[in-house]
């Protein structure tokens, strides 16, 4: 009997062992778990649609030499001339407000610490805004490629300008008899 015995506990043993296995192997929180590991799992990440620039015209592109630079021009008070000129690849600084500046030539960086600034200029590599409602119209780009803006506020703007037009003077020749005549008349 007692050997019948040892073969029941045994069974019985084997077979609670069995019970818990399967149980353990279960998931009785299988809607929870899925949900939580689903975040984990990489779902495509969608392709990055640029919107084409328009492309840049070759009358528009001011050739820069980068590796001259010159020095810092710093607007600093508002009793200062408001034209400036970017000999040599010059970094501009703007400490002031409410100023109206135009610069001349093609410049490395325009910076503008200054709130409601209005600065014109041919052309710029870097346009850095650390104030607020400044605008900055270009009319070249520097080496073909528009500005990097850096806009810290948020609430600056920058355009691309045409030229000012110049004045086409029709072509003249002298006649012989002295007098000056317009070509096309």
């Amino acid at each position: 009997m007692l050997d019948r015995y040892n073969i029941m506990n045994r069974f019985s043993t084997m077979a609670f062992i069995a019970v818990c296995l399967v149980a353990v192997g279960c998931d009785v929180q299988s809607g929870i778990t899925r949900n939580s590991v689903e975040k984990y799992n990489q779902t495509p990440t969608p392709a990055i649609s640029r919107t084409p620039e328009p492309p840049i015209d070759p009358a528009d592109v001011v050739a820069v030499d980068v590796a001259e630079s010159g020095p810092n021009i710093s607007i600093n008070s508002p009793e200062q001339r408001k034209k400036f000129n970017c000999s040599k690849y010059n970094r501009v600084i703007v400490n002031a407000d409410g100023k109206d500046l135009a610069v001349e030539g093609a410049c490395k960086q325009v910076m503008i610490n200054g709130d409601n600034n209005k600065v014109a200029v041919n052309a710029v590599a870097e346009i850095v805004f650390n104030g607020s409602g400044n605008t900055v119209e270009h009319t070249k780009y520097a080496n073909g490629k528009p500005p990097v803006v850096t806009d810290n506020t948020g609430s600056n703007t920058v355009t691309k300008t045409s030229p000012a037009p110049t004045k086409n003077y029709p072509a003249m020749i002298q006649l012989d008899n002295g007098a000056t005549r317009h070509l096309g008349t």
